[in-house]
């Protein structure tokens, strides 16, 4: 079964054995970095052999470090892209925004086991960058992140009439609803239940069943954004 190397290119074959070490990764679970993913493991399940591995690394910890590295850059599927496929039904449909926050926020509650993928990234940020290379992959990923949030909520605010209240940015938007998706996601790496809320304050088409996460998010967009006023 195992391919020799001349069948691929050394950086072919990397990347082949990250792609297995990031599906190994996220099938395993979190731990405190990367180091239960031996090397070893992810030639056989790539159908290699070991020695077409060690022509990529020359011992297991290089190979650690570019697993991390791959891991927060793996984009197989951003956090932003279960927030629009929630609400751009909701949106097309007329929705009043309250039901879009709840939705929305429903959508990007991270939940372990479930979620691992996006919780292993948030893992390996929490554990802090052990080199140059991973602190550069940690603020690349978190800056594509905000970036694609900053643009949703851009599309967001000019859909209900709505702009940001000075002094705050549409970035600065992003980056505080990111903290507490991320605050959260921590809190459910822990093993604890997010709370929920049974709500009768809510208008007409906005559903009574609230996360926490959700409460958090509509108090933070009322404070910084405001209708924008009708001109006459």
């Amino acid at each position: 079964m195992g391919e020799t190397m001349a069948k691929r290119t050394r950086d072919e074959t990397r990347k082949l054995l990250l792609d297995v070490g990031i599906r190994l990764l996220y099938e395993r679970g979190i731990h405190l970095g990367v180091t239960h993913i031996r090397l070893s493991d992810v030639v056989a399940a790539a159908g290699l052999t070991t020695g077409a591995a060690y022509r990529c690394w020359e011992n297991q910890d290089a190979f650690y470090r570019d697993l991390a590295a791959a891991a927060l850059l793996n984009r197989e599927k951003m956090p932003v892209d279960d927030t629009i496929a929630r609400i751009a039904p909701l949106v097309a449909d007329g929705a009043p925004l309250a039901e879009v926050v709840r939705a929305g926020a429903e959508a990007n509650l991270h939940r372990y086991p479930e979620d691992t993928a996006y919780l292993t990234k948030i893992a390996l940020r929490v554990c802090g960058p052990a080199n140059d290379e991973m602190a550069e992959a940690t603020q690349l990923r978190f800056r594509t992140s905000i970036d694609s949030y900053a643009g949703m909520y851009s599309e967001m605010l000019g859909v209900f009439g709505r702009r940001m209240r000075h002094p705050y940015t549409v970035r600065d938007l992003a980056l505080s609803l990111t903290a507490l998706s991320e605050g959260f996601a921590v809190q459910a790496m822990s093993g604890t239940d997010h709370p929920r809320l049974e709500r009768t304050d809510q208008a007409p088409g906005v559903g009574s069943d609230w996360t926490l996460f959700a409460c958090g998010a509509e108090a933070i967009i009322d404070h910084f954004t405001e209708p924008i006023p009708h001109r006459d």
